[in-house]
């Protein structure tokens, strides 16, 4: 890495928590006037009105969904707090675990590979991706399985869409809302923690199914 870009990173590092917290707190100032500028509307015509509720409403959530993905962004991108540097970790019991809490059967998830990485992120990373598939794969013929490569550890789920309106670009996006309108940043955020450890998290169109990989470089 360039010494300037070394630079500008390790800034990033220092500054990333209370940038978090500067953004969120005019978007907190915005809720709160938001409600006493409903409750002023409904003094001045003697009463709630629908329409302005839902308006209120609908900005208020979408405050609370930027401040969401702010603390997501700013927290993920550097490295834990609480935690030393980066470690040696066995990346198949971590995601054979993972994979168990989600409910999945994990394929060829046994053996060792070793990545350099920090524990709690890691498996947050895969603690996401499980349950970022879950929810947008249907659980109907879903499976799960391991591939290691020289170099190169990954976890594929394939699976049908679980519906008709899933578009392959949007799924990995913070602004990601599924098909019952929730917002979901399990696979965002979990191709963010992949991408600071140097791996890598994209989805193919198979035929009539959708292959979601994680990966991460190591031996």
């Amino acid at each position: 890495m360039e010494s300037w870009l070394d630079h500008f990173a390790s800034t990033n590092f220092r500054r990333s928590s209370d940038t978090a917290h500067d953004l969120k707190t005019p978007l907190n100032v915005a809720v709160l006037n938001l409600e006493l500028l409903r409750m002023r509307v409904a003094k001045l015509t003697g009463g709630e009105d629908e329409k302005v509720n839902a308006y209120s409403k609908a900005i208020e959530q979408e405050l609370r969904r930027m401040a969401k993905i702010f603390d997501t962004f700013f927290v993920l991108s550097t490295p834990p707090k609480d935690d030393d540097g980066p470690v040696d970790l066995d990346l198949c019991p971590l995601c054979a675990e993972a994979a168990a809490l989600a409910t999945y059967e994990l394929a060829g998830a046994s053996g060792s590979f070793k990545i350099r990485g920090h524990d709690s992120r890691i498996r947050q990373a895969l603690k996401m991706f499980f349950e970022g598939t879950s929810h947008v794969l249907d659980e109907s013929g879903r499976s799960a399985a391991v591939e290691r490569t020289p170099g190169r550890f990954t976890v594929a789920v394939t699976g049908k869409p679980s519906s008709p309106d899933f578009e392959i670009t949007k799924i990995f996006k913070f602004y990601y809302t599924d098909a019952l309108g929730n917002a979901d940043l399990s696979l965002a955020a979990a191709r963010l923690i992949a991408e600071t450890y140097g791996g890598e998290l994209n989805a193919l169109d198979e035929r009539d199914k959708v292959s979601i990989k994680l990966s991460f470089p190591g031996e």
